[in-house]
């Protein structure tokens, strides 16, 4: 009751951002179209639900592991491991630092701080729709820092003195997963040091002013994970657009979808639905997180899923595999990701049938300004593995042993592949796995898919053993 309350106190503001009609279309739903909608509302609505629970966890929930304090709160974490379970396929190169902000009142300022000049760092800032708005920071902006306002969809003020620019989305909530390099172990106090002197302010403390009067309470709906696959997601889908603007390039999809319920600020009311209706709205949603889940597994690189609103234009699949492969994942020219999940002949990895091989000719490890990374994720739940030397990724700052004509061997395996590899040796888990490669700065030549990427060799698990047994026999046959 308390939520359908909540939910019909946003239908003025969602009418007049033109969310359907104030009155549900009354025109009978047959099953297959009920089947048919409900699919599509739900691909096009995915990016709202993911977001909408990663910032429930971050900024919402305080009884949550992964709370950050609230809005406008950083939360920068050390380089990740297996129990960092935030977001799904974690980065382990640049260690995050996550926050949100909440528009409605005014809108924040962004401080980043001046760093040396090797490292790496980017803040990205992303709506609810999973769009991202820009990624302040090295690349496009050098190491020096600087000021950058963050605006809800309905600002239209001038640009303040001090600011750089303005980055502005189309949800009242932005949301940053902000990237700084680690440099290795002895790293970790200019890591933390960095992270600490990330700023994010309201623009009335930044400019010395009064704070305009408080933006009105939000009762949250409690996210509750099973109802991500059954008909109650919608219940989330018409709260979340109460807090979006809606694009005029959404009207087609937004009128259509409004015929199920699917209205922002209305209540979602599955109970009024014919049960076979329903059933078929069910049955949408099932083939709609199966089209999802299939996208991401033939996926071959990341720069479709991952873009503004002008690159990304109606491409809502793209954009729902995007979020389901890589919570705040980022755009080319960034960072560009190709992943890797089959091997030479096509079969799926599996570290419990093969151990695995990569190997970069001489000169043709990936072109780019910054580095390049390979990390092990497991494919049951997009998470890093654990292993016993706690190595997640191997990337081109690391010590990796070369060849003597400078072509470099990664050896992917779920045991060690040897002593004298082991620098090399990139562990996986006892079962199907997938890896990510991660080019920082990349060059054209990656972004256009011309450098060519080396194949990975399958080897059989039990030769993998017998070196593996070759080597500790040869270790005791030695003199130590």
């Amino acid at each position: 009751m308390k939520n359908h309350l909540l939910l019909a106190s946003f239908l003025t503001l969602s009418i007049s951002w033109g969310y359907g009609s104030a009155k549900q279309v009354d025109s009978p739903l047959t099953p297959k179209e009920a089947y048919k909608l409900a699919k599509e509302a739900y691909i096009f609505s995915f990016p709202l639900l993911m977001n909408y629970r990663t910032m429930h966890m971050q900024a919402i929930d305080e009884n949550s592991k992964f709370y950050n304090g609230g809005f406008g709160k950083w939360r920068s974490y050390d380089p990740a491991s297996p129990e960092n379970q935030d977001v799904v396929t974690p980065n382990i190169d640049t260690p995050y630092s996550f926050a949100w902000v909440d528009l409605r009142q005014e809108p924040w300022v962004l401080t980043l701080p001046k760093i040396d000049t090797a490292r790496y760092y980017t803040s990205q800032w992303n709506d609810l729709w999973g769009f991202v708005l820009d990624n302040p920071g090295s690349i496009k902006d050098g190491n020096e820092g600087g000021n950058f306002l963050l605006a809800g969809p309905n600002w239209k003020g001038k640009k303040p003195e001090g600011i750089k620019r303005i980055i502005q989305g189309e949800s009242s909530f932005l949301g940053s997963l902000t990237r700084t390099e680690f440099l290795g172990n002895n790293d970790l106090d200019n890591l933390s040091q960095i992270q600490k002197n990330y700023k994010l302010q309201p623009l009335s403390a930044f400019l010395g002013k009064t704070a305009p009067k408080p933006a009105a309470k939000i009762e949250w709906l409690q996210w509750k994970e099973e109802d991500l696959h059954t008909d109650a997601v919608f219940t989330y889908v018409n709260f979340l657009l109460s807090l979006t603007k809606p694009n005029a390039a959404d009207q087609a999809i937004l009128h259509r979808i409004a015929k199920l319920g699917i209205i922002g600020g209305k209540p979602w009311q599955p109970e009024k639905l014919d049960p076979k209706v329903r059933e078929y709205v069910q049955q949408g949603i099932i083939d709609a997180t199966s089209l999802i889940e299939e996208g991401a597994k033939e996926s071959k690189n990341s720069s479709s899923f991952f873009g503004n609103r002008e690159t990304m234009q109606n491409e809502y699949l793209h954009r729902a595999v995007g979020v389901y492969a890589g919570m705040f994942s980022n755009t080319a020219d960034q960072a560009f990701y190709i992943p890797w999940d089959t091997d030479a002949e096509g079969h799926y990895l599996d570290g419990s049938k093969y151990a695995y091989e990569i190997t970069f000719p001489a000169n043709g490890a990936p072109p780019v300004k910054y580095f390049w990374s390979i990390t092990m994720y497991s494919l049951t739940d997009h998470f890093l593995v654990a292993n016993p030397i706690h190595r997640y990724s191997i990337n081109s700052r690391n010590p990796i042993v070369k060849e003597k004509d400078g072509a470099m061997t990664i050896f992917i395996s779920h045991r060690s592949p040897g002593k004298d590899k082991e620098l090399n040796w990139l562990p996986t888990p006892k079962g199907p796995f997938y890896m990510v490669l991660r080019t920082y700065g990349p060059s054209t030549s990656i972004v256009d898919e011309k450098w060519e990427m080396p194949v990975v060799k399958a080897v059989p698990a039990h030769s993998a053993l017998m070196g593996s047994i070759y080597h500790m026999l040869n270790w005791f046959s030695s003199d130590h």
